[in-house]
């Protein structure tokens, strides 16, 4: 729960010219303050690695999701050559399973992370036909510089968009539509007071002893 940034980005061409259009997003970004810019990377999968993940999620269900178990699972796919987040995303949501339909195909990717506490904008695209699709979200409700953290987000979505890629974006905060930090601050600080007053109510239910993500970062903007 938390104020979000939804996405969906789609491009049509070769798997050369995506690539070289995300090299030079990436390169854009090394010059922005993003606390971390990976390699674009490119994975065949398969229906092996399919079959991997689905044993590996049933292996890892409650009460055997442990950390050292979830730590497993994901080494395991990092030596497939994939990763959780590329396998979770895999394929066409279908409403009536209530789950994504995985096929065999090509993910050329590229993770970008914008600052302590916000969650990283994974650009994972995936083959379908001639078309590449991502579609995904980052919340940045509990980024330490969430100012710095949501423009950066929202930065490149503008340079996905300059280069030729079809993007639609849900800007939970209203700055992608209306480029307007007082609206921006108006919705995250709603966000915040909603959150913390949910997690109030559940310490007075069930004690004090309880954690939330909203009480080591309470956002809340101040516009002049």
């Amino acid at each position: 729960m938390g104020l979000t940034v939804h996405y969906d980005v789609s491009f049509t061409g070769t798997k050369t010219a995506l690539t070289k259009k995300l090299e030079k997003i990436r390169n854009a970004c090394m010059d922005l303050p993003f606390e971390e810019v990976g390699k674009i990377r490119s994975v065949n999968i398969t229906k092996n690695h399919i079959k991997i993940y689905n044993w590996l999620q049933t292996m890892t269900m409650y009460p055997n999701n442990t950390e050292a178990n979830m730590g497993m699972r994901d080494l395991i796919l990092e030596m497939l050559g994939t990763n959780i987040w590329e396998m979770i995303q895999l394929g066409e949501f279908d409403p009536d399973s209530c789950s994504r339909k995985k096929a065999h195909t090509t993910i050329v990717s590229l993770n970008l992370w914008a600052g302590d506490g916000c969650e990283s904008t994974a650009l994972n695209f995936e083959k379908h036909g001639k078309k590449w699709t991502c579609k995904s979200f980052t919340k940045t409700q509990y980024a330490k510089n969430f100012v710095k953290c949501h423009l950066l987000v929202i930065a490149v979505f503008d340079m996905l968009k300059a280069e030729g890629f079809d993007v639609e974006v849900y800007d939970e905060g209203d700055y992608w539509e209306t480029r307007d930090l007082s609206k921006l601050a108006k919705n995250i600080n709603d966000y915040t007071m909603l959150i913390d007053g949910i997690a109030d109510s559940l310490k007075n239910s069930f004690g004090d002893n309880m954690v939330s993500p909203i009480d080591d970062c309470k956002n809340y903007m101040k516009v002049e």
